[in-house]
């Protein structure tokens, strides 16, 4: 699993020091990490853009934009991303609830906290991945993720298929992918699918639980059978 980060603090010891317990995490963990920097809140709003970073370090004392008037400006546009407040000082508990921060590291923070920190997320994660949220014309939906069946990739919007009907959303299919579990299998550039919707490969198509049919593309072939039996073969274990 790749998380993509930022490391925001206007000392560069301070980088330095939370980036060396994020690569100890990593190597005992089973993750990957994407670390970029920023030295002040400025820096980060400029940097920003839709889901470039699924966890914010953020340092509250900071010259120019400090720590919380970031987060206030980052959450106008970007309530996804978690938040971590780096700081000295807890007097900034109201600000946290107010602006749905997952935690603080309190300096001098230890590998331990860290470790409890990206522990946590990754908790949320796999919680947030019984669910997929999409912004639709009517509003915000929660999507379960076992009633999903495929999702399909049209330019810059996705058609995700749950069960007899279609959500339309503009989101690329690589973004979605990012907030499913591992029951979602990329059978060609265009198609995600949920293996557990998946009733027979049909020559070079899927064929679904719900009567629907998914291309399979040649290059994905081969993966998709073993995909398919992999899956069968798992869920007789389980029965």
């Amino acid at each position: 699993m790749t998380i993509s980060l930022l490391v925001c603090d206007d000392l560069p010891e301070e980088r330095a020091n939370l980036i060396r317990k994020l690569r100890a995490y990593e190597k005992t963990h089973d993750v990957e990490l994407e670390i970029e920097t920023a030295s002040d809140g400025t820096e980060l709003i400029s940097k920003w853009h839709p889901d470039r970073w699924k966890i914010i370090f953020l340092d509250i004392y900071m010259p120019h934009l400090n720590g919380i008037e970031a987060a206030r400006q980052l959450r106008k546009v970007d309530t996804r991303c978690e938040i971590v407040f780096v700081t000295t000082s807890r007097d900034h508990g109201m600000d946290g609830y107010e602006l749905k921060a997952m935690d603080y590291l309190t300096k001098p923070y230890s590998q331990q906290d860290v470790n409890g920190a990206m522990d946590w997320y990754l908790k949320k994660l796999s919680e947030k991945r019984r669910e997929l949220t999409v912004h639709t014309s009517d509003g915000n939906e929660d999507l379960p993720l076992k009633d999903i069946c495929f999702i399909e990739s049209r330019g810059h919007t996705c058609n995700i298929r749950v069960r007899e009907r279609t959500v339309c959303v503009r989101r690329s299919i690589d973004e979605l992918s990012d907030d499913l579990n591992d029951s979602f299998f990329r059978c060609h550039k265009s198609f995600l699918i949920n293996i557990a919707h998946a009733a027979v490969i049909d020559g070079n198509r899927f064929l679904m639980d719900n009567g629907d049919s998914v291309p399979i593309s040649a290059a994905k072939l081969s993966e998709s059978k073993s995909t398919l039996l992999a899956w069968r073969a798992e869920m007789s274990e389980r029965m």
